[in-house]
């Protein structure tokens, strides 16, 4: 995994704010390979930030074909070691806001601390590129919704506060908080179980006592779910709320 504090004081300062791809055919050099895919924003919160569909080639299958068999014969670390070999077909790249460098290295460091939890309750780190003369994350495509859009509200809200609760002691157990809780930052991501996995740990911290994080987890949840319930009276009065389901447990 590149995360390695060494790439960190790449940084740089801009006077011209960036401007980001809506949805376009991109490339970009990660490790010893060149990625080639085809990308759209994420959404309207995060232009910043592209889903991806990776186009692989004859060439790109026969080498990721023969890292996976050597990593079958000597052990997964070589995963580590050439992560751009073993990505999936979707993943996210998450590109440096303009005068945003503190905040991106904060989030790498937050990726590190957090690697326990990583493809679980925060995306999966795979290393950090450079697009546009301008650094990126190369993460994983978590799927799901977030909260604050009419797809990923279908949750009443006593069946939402326990799995908001739960990916947020995630990460206070790792000594994290998340200090940006706001609805588009959580997602409701659905598989044979409903789950909350949380993105952008730009303003993630690690300075607080363990009892001190223990009363963030229950607050943040408390004003997420005040939030959501404001939320879902918003989108009932613009005619866009869809109807509730029960949560898959």
């Amino acid at each position: 995994m590149q995360s390695s504090s060494d790439e960190l004081d790449s940084s740089r300062t801009e006077s011209c704010p960036p401007t980001y791809p809506s949805s376009a055919n991109i490339s970009f050099r990660f490790g010893t390979r060149t990625i080639q895919a085809n990308g759209t924003k994420f959404d309207h919160y995060h232009p910043n930030v592209l889903r991806l569909r990776i186009h692989h080639s004859s060439f790109d299958r026969f080498i990721k074909s023969l890292f996976s068999f050597i990593s079958s014969a000597i052990g997964t670390w070589i995963q580590g070691r050439f992560p751009e070999w073993f990505l999936p077909e979707k993943i996210v790249l998450k590109i440096e806001k303009g005068n945003w460098e503190d905040e991106f290295n904060q989030e790498v460091v937050a990726y590190d601390k957090l690697w326990p939890i990583q493809g679980i309750v925060i995306p999966k780190f795979y290393g950090m590129v450079n697009y546009n003369d301008r650094r990126a994350l190369v993460l994983s495509d978590l799927g799901g919704h977030p909260l604050a859009t009419p797809e990923g509200a279908v949750l009443n809200k006593t069946d939402l506060e326990p799995l908001l609760y739960q990916a947020l002691t995630s990460l206070t157990e790792l000594g994290g908080y998340h200090d940006d809780t706001k609805l588009d930052n959580f997602l409701l991501v659905t598989g044979e179980k409903d789950k909350i996995m949380i993105v952008d740990l730009e303003s993630a911290g690690f300075e607080l006592s363990e009892e001190r994080l223990a009363f963030i987890a229950r607050s943040r949840t408390a004003w997420l779910i005040q939030q959501y319930e404001d939320h879902l009276e918003c989108m009932e009065y613009d005619g866009v709320l869809l109807p509730q389901r029960p949560v898959r447990a």
